[in-house]
């Protein structure tokens, strides 16, 4: 019976060590959140798509996704954020929001 124990415990912590090794570390859905998230700044921010909404990420991660589609912002404006648009202060972050979500 220890021995049933011992190797249920043995594999069940394989398979969480395996699981997390191969647990992806971040899911996007578009390019753009690719290319935004490979142009983050260590301590910066940055302006991207995910889901066709206007999304801000920090190292790779989702901080926030506004309710501002894609497709209701001007060409230009779509462009710049399919790209990423890297933002170094929770000041300067707030201000571009405004210009996107208002």
């Amino acid at each position: 019976m220890k021995k049933l124990i011992i190797i249920t415990g043995m594999i069940s912590i394989a398979y969480l060590a395996l699981m997390t090794t191969l647990a992806p570390t971040a899911t996007t859905e578009d390019t753009a959140s690719v290319c935004a998230e490979e142009s983050i700044a260590e301590n910066g921010y940055v302006i991207g798509i995910s889901e066709g909404r206007v999304t801000v990420f920090k190292g790779g991660d989702t901080v926030v996704r506004t309710d501002t589609k894609l497709s209701d912002l001007p060409k230009s404006d779509r462009v710049r954020l399919e790209e990423g648009i890297r933002v170094d202060s929770l000041k300067e972050l707030k201000e571009r929001l405004e210009d996107y979500c208002s």
